[in-house]
């Protein structure tokens, strides 16, 4: 992904476009008039007697340009061939002067489209939305690369100071946060090709969002290797879901030849720069001379609220085993609501003749037993549509 207004990419004849806004801008209910002509911005606002304000803006590239009323203001839009900028500006009443807010770009990329996408920057709040794209030279095809949300900071300005050189650093910025997040991105990918890609979520989900492994925040701790990492936000704070697996491994001075498995998962909260460990789940097999498994089961990690009560419920779904035959599997459903633990526990179900099935019982813990409808209904069906095993899945 090349800088927005690299000269090579970008030299085009010039279409020059005069646009006119009348309107109140400095919000004294008198009507302003602001328009681009010839890469420049002019304005007359009644607050300055309409004393006309030329702005040179862009001076060595080409591109059309536009002016747009927005709901608090206006926006200045530049479009080039394969790129093009939007900035939004807004009246400051205190410093009665006219103040970027906000602005958004896309890109087409190179002759493949990769590094294309868009991305916008709330220059008030510092706040960074970058969706972008990268050509996968294995698959033959673009990629869309997670959603970019991150800080950007850029300088605060009014109108008079808004430039090309401007432009050029939030362009540099955004292309350095594409390469960063796509290198990283494609690590994890090639590390670990199933972390966070295994969530499907369902109609009870509420709206939660993965978590890429840059935006973990640094007080989560966790062991084993990540398989997922969700977050939402409500009035306790911003929740995080952490699921992690060790794999099938020899602990080290092992003194046999059995083989060790966890799974953890975790959940925290972050409310006014304070965090703290609400639950934490974990469960192994240790020492097991034969066949050994303990896995999150995929797409089976929801968060929901059944009852409406405003607490979510995080459902958990997991098998382990250690054997040396085609018996079935310890299966269970971890179900947090809030602090209280539900634990559903039972076996898969094996084939083990043409019409002849083995397993697929389950028992509900106490808690489980008096729980909502709701809750077992949910739990029954993620149940049943794990309960049956494939060897070698």
């Amino acid at each position: 992904m090349k800088r927005i207004f690299f000269l090579l990419l970008f030299l085009s004849t010039k279409t020059f476009s005069q646009s006119y806004l009348i309107e109140d801008i400095d919000g004294d209910n008198i009507k302003d008039s602001i328009y681009s002509s010839n890469e420049s911005i002019i304005h007359k606002l009644s607050t300055k007697k309409f004393h006309p304000i030329s702005i040179d803006l862009i001076e060595n590239y080409g591109g059309s340009f536009h002016i747009i009323k927005t709901r608090n203001g206006f926006q200045y839009e530049i479009n080039y061939r394969k790129a093009g900028v939007k900035a939004q500006f807004r009246y400051n009443l205190n410093s009665e002067k006219i103040e970027l807010i906000g602005m958004s770009r896309y890109e087409f990329g190179n002759a493949s489209n990769d590094g294309s996408g868009k991305s916008s920057i709330n220059i008030l709040t510092n706040d960074y939305i970058g969706n972008w794209k990268y050509y996968d030279l294995d698959k033959k095809k673009l990629m869309a690369l997670p959603t970019i949300k991150t800080k950007m900071v850029l300088p605060k300005i009014n109108l008079s100071e808004f430039n090309e050189e401007y432009l050029d650093v939030y362009s540099m910025k955004c292309s350095e946060l594409y390469h960063k997040y796509k290198n990283e991105y494609l690590t994890v990918s090639k590390k670990d090709k199933d972390y966070n890609a295994y969530i499907k979520k369902v109609e009870q989900d509420i709206n939660f969002e993965k978590v890429t492994l840059s935006e973990i925040p640094k007080f989560i701790k966790y062991d084993g290797k990540l398989k997922n990492v969700i977050s939402w936000k409500d009035t306790n704070g911003k929740h995080y879901i952490i699921t992690s697996e060790t794999g099938i491994y020899t602990p080290k001075n092992s003194e046999d030849d059995g083989s060790n498995a966890e799974i953890f998962a975790y959940h925290y909260i972050l409310k006014n720069n304070t965090h703290k460990k609400v639950w934490k789940v974990y469960d192994f097999i240790k020492e097991c001379p034969v066949e050994i498994e303990a896995k999150f089961r995929k797409n089976t990690l929801h968060v929901t609220d059944l009852d409406n009560d405003g607490i979510k419920e995080v459902w958990l779904m997991y098998r382990k085993v250690c054997h040396g035959d085609v018996s079935p599997l310890e299966m269970k459903i971890i179900m947090y609501e809030g602090v209280q633990k539900y634990a559903m526990r039972g076996h898969n179900k094996v084939k083990i003749s043409s019409d002849e099935y083995y397993g697929g019982e389950y028992k509900y813990d106490e808690k489980f037993i008096t729980a909502p409808n709701s809750f077992k209904k949910f739990s029954q069906k993620l149940w049943n549509e794990n309960i049956l095993h494939e060897w070698g899945e």
